[in-house]
């Protein structure tokens, strides 16, 4: 068969296909080879529209935030193509160049939208092209001569998508959407004019993804991809680009585009199975969006008033750097010593005279090549230091206390300025102990009939103080020159264990204590006596009595109240169940009643844990229990 034949085989295949227009699927291998451009030219697809962002690395969602921006690019695509078409059983493989393409061209309208806002993207393409063909008929017929064959292809193809990915060096969008294909054919008979016409489309459903890959400020390579499935069998193609902006309007991309398109309908009247292959190239136009908003920042500092040495805290804030890029700082002062590497900076005034001081905070990004540099100021004031110092009130409690008696002397100060205060104390008399807010005065024998003056001052840290002082008064001594009676205390609330001390002889005993301190000379007489109905250990009780008050009065729960040399128990006769006291001055003698002096080797105090009694060698002490 001549290539004639081969050419208006294909050419009634299509176009019965067309008139048809009823879907088939192929039937077998393909025996016949054409090479006419009229079988290539249906299959041609728009290039996808280049990156429409004016500063490819930083892509559209990180420079232009939420404002729309649009890009349009007007392309052409330079493909061969290679497949097998088919009509009513009949497959052939048809193949065709770009040249053979081009000569069928009759006209052509291809351009691509992008439009995103934000991380939404949505691609948009469009193709639409017409081919003429004709060939005188290969046979004789006086009424047809030639015949004129003209095909129309349009294909449209919206997709959204999401950039899920908005790296620095890496950017990648999910999209999805359709891809409408359109085929008319109209056939004209010459010299008759006897003519027919027919149409058949479909729609494939897509999804696919794109990666971006910045190469500085300009350029940035476009991988891309999408595959799916509807009218047709299977519908892909693979897109590589190279997207070039001379300016922030105006750019170009060049590139590689694949596309596999195998469109069988169910009734095997037609075969589609095309590959289309080639370089692509387009102009592309940008605009919308807003344009990158240069960095900015703002500083603040605190306190904006100090006195000298102070501390002072300045920090930045920055605006419109990219996010993910670390930023440098460096910090600057018209007085002081400053000091910061990050987003605080610290100033030291110590000795900067009063006046107006301003600091200087500079934020860079060196990752970009331009619009990387932020830099913002605040001021502060050093203000002349008054001389306010601190102000002082002191208290004692008790005010009058009596020889080796406390009492507690305590503070009250604050400053005007708010500065640290510490606190040192004297006084003219006594033992004075402690630090801080209070100290403790314990009065001595040489304190007897005097009153104590204690002076506490408060002192800031720039050495500015304030002193107060309080009064504490100790009683004279009173001398005594021969015996007195100083009462007694009764055990009779405790049958069972009658030489014990109870809370109300704790009582008596307590002032007797403070009695015998102001008494600086001098020591007291314990007799201890027993009642006459007391039989058991009779001997022995009114001794135990008396070494018991003597334990009290020098061993409690809160320390020794009196000097033991100061205390002589004794052991009386029968006359109660007490203990009487009797005060002796030094040099006197205790003759008033009829005792004996106590062995404290036999005899021992009461304790809390009541130990047994020591037993004598010829008398045995009523148990402390």
């Amino acid at each position: 068969m001549n290539s004639y034949c081969k050419t208006l085989f294909v050419v009634v295949a299509v176009t019965l296909t067309l008139m048809i227009c009823i879907p088939a699927v192929a039937q077998g291998p393909a025996d016949l080879t054409v090479a006419d451009p009229t079988v290539a030219a249906p299959t041609a697809t728009p290039a996808a529209a280049p990156p429409a962002n004016p500063v490819p690395q930083l892509g559209g969602a990180s420079t232009y935030g939420d404002s729309w921006r649009v890009g349009i690019s007007i392309y052409g695509w330079f493909p061969a193509t290679h497949g097998t078409v088919g009509v009513l059983g009949h497959d052939a493989s048809a193949n065709a160049s770009f040249s053979d393409i081009f000569h069928t061209l009759k006209g052509i309208i291809p351009f691509a939208v992008e439009a995103d806002k934000g991380r939404f993207v949505m691609p948009i393409d469009f193709l639409w092209m017409k081919l003429g063909y004709d060939k005188q008929i290969p046979f004789d017929d006086p009424n047809q001569a030639s015949i004129n064959v003209h095909l129309t292809q349009s294909i449209f193809t919206p997709k959204l998508g999401y950039r899920v990915v908005d790296g620095e060096h890496l950017k990648m969008d999910v999209v999805g959407g359709i891809r409408y294909w359109y085929l008319g054919q109209d056939t004209t008979l010459e010299p008759s004019g006897i003519g027919f016409s027919k149409s058949a489309n479909w729609v494939d459903g897509l999804g696919g993804a794109r990666f971006l890959l910045p190469l500085g400020e300009k350029a940035t390579v476009m991988i891309a991809g999408d595959a799916g499935a509807g009218g047709a069998n299977l519908d892909y193609q693979v897109v590589g680009l190279l997207n070039y902006n001379f300016t922030p309007r105006w750019g170009l991309g060049v590139g590689w585009r694949y596309l596999d398109v195998d469109y069988r309908p169910s009734n095997h009247q037609f075969v589609y199975d095309m590959i289309i292959t080639g370089p692509v190239a387009g102009l592309i136009f940008n605009f919308g969006g807003k344009p990158p908003v240069p960095p900015s920042a703002s500083c603040s500092i605190s306190p904006t008033e100090v006195y000298p040495s102070d501390p002072v805290t300045a920090s930045i804030s920055t605006q419109y750097f990219h996010p993910k890029h670390t930023l440098t700082y460096k910090w600057n002062s018209t007085g002081g010593k400053i000091g910061g590497t990050g987003t605080t900076g610290n100033v030291d005034t110590t000795g900067m005279a009063p006046g107006s001081y301003s600091v200087t905070a500079t934020a860079t990004d060196e990752k970009e090549k331009k619009n990387n540099v932020a830099s913002c100021s605040a001021g502060f004031t050093v203000k002349a230091r008054p001389n306010y110092p601190p102000t002082a009130s002191c208290s004692a409690s008790p005010t009058a206390i009596a020889i080796n008696q406390s009492s507690t002397i305590t503070i009250s100060a604050s400053s005007p300025e708010s500065r640290p205060l510490t606190y040192a104390w004297t006084s003219t008399g006594g033992q004075l102990s402690g630090s801080g807010t209070s100290a403790t005065l314990t009065a001595t024998n040489a304190d007897a009939g005097s009153t104590i003056t204690v002076t506490g001052t408060a002192t800031d840290d720039h050495n500015l103080s304030t002193s107060c002082t309080a009064n504490v008064s100790v009683p004279p001594v009173q001398k005594v020159s021969e015996v007195e009676d100083w009462g007694e205390c009764t055990f009779e609330k405790n049958p069972k264990k009658p030489w014990r001390v109870d809370n109300d002889c704790k009582d008596v005993l307590d002032r007797l204590a403070l009695r015998v301190q102001q008494m600086p000379n001098g020591k007291v007489a314990i007799v201890g006596f027993t009642d006459q109905t007391e039989v058991a250990n009779a001997e022995q009780l009114g001794a135990q009595r008396a070494v018991n008050v003597k334990y009290y009065l020098t061993t409690d729960e809160i320390g020794p109240k009196l000097d033991p040399t100061r205390l002589e128990p004794r052991k009386g006769g029968v006359k109660g169940k007490t203990a009487h006291f009797y005060f002796v001055p030094q040099g006197a003698t205790f003759t008033q009643e009829e005792s004996v002096t106590v062995d404290e080797s036999v005899v021992q105090g009461q304790s809390r844990t009541a130990p047994a009694p020591k037993k004598a060698k010829k008398a045995t002490t009523t148990p402390q229990n």
